[in-house]
């Protein structure tokens, strides 16, 4: 998922990614937090939620390793009903996300241990609840990587000619996509395209 320019959050990691992917440490880990207000007035809501990302932000920003980056932001004007415990219409909320810079010398746990420190800190006014998401991998411009992967796509291809005992031409799909991020462990991801090849045999085709 995007949240800035050319920052990508890693989406889960699944077996089934193409063959041909570059495993490389994260750039970032990062926090989403969810600002939430139940103040009865709209307005009342819209200045809690405002101040406490204003707050947020300004404990954030000496920090020159942890940055902000916006989120959805979600404000109702309807007037809040406490006439059911499980329903409260008019509620309002934001979700942005704090990111550390995973350094060579940093680990996940020491990096989310310093963005929930940081968060923490910020005052809050009545009314105003914070919540701290789980822990995701982020990569700065994978699209980097690109020119490497369409290499490596190209000779798997060639390969795979080559032990099918292929004379036809191969075809590959897809190498127009976005280069993509999986999280692979607690500091490294891996960045492909999701492509698809298929290879002619003599007489027949093959995929």
């Amino acid at each position: 998922m995007a949240i800035g320019s050319s920052v990508v959050i890693a989406a889960g990691y699944n077996p089934n990614l193409p063959a041909v992917r570059i495993q490389t440490r994260a750039d970032y880990v990062a926090v989403p937090i969810n600002v939430h207000s139940d103040a009865k007035d709209a307005v009342k809501r819209f200045d809690q939620i405002e101040t406490a990302l204003r707050e947020i932000s300004s404990r954030v920003k000496p920090h020159a390793d942890l940055s902000v980056r916006p989120g959805v932001v979600s404000l109702s004007s309807q007037e809040t009903s406490k006439s059911f415990s499980s329903y409260a219409s008019g509620s309002s909320s934001a979700q942005f996300y704090v990111l550390g810079a995973l350094k060579p010398d940093a680990t996940v746990f020491t990096v989310a241990k310093r963005i929930h420190q940081v968060v923490a800190s910020a005052p809050l006014t009545d009314g105003t609840r914070i919540a701290l998401g789980n822990t995701m991998l982020g990569m700065d411009d994978p699209e980097k990587f690109r020119a490497q992967l369409l290499g490596l796509i190209s000779k798997s291809a060639a390969e795979a000619k080559k032990l099918l005992g292929a004379s036809g031409p191969a075809e590959i799909d897809g190498l127009e996509n976005s280069v993509a991020v999986a999280q692979l462990n607690d500091s490294e991801v891996v960045v492909f395209i999701n492509y698809r090849a298929k290879i002619h045999l003599s007489g027949s085709t093959g995929r």
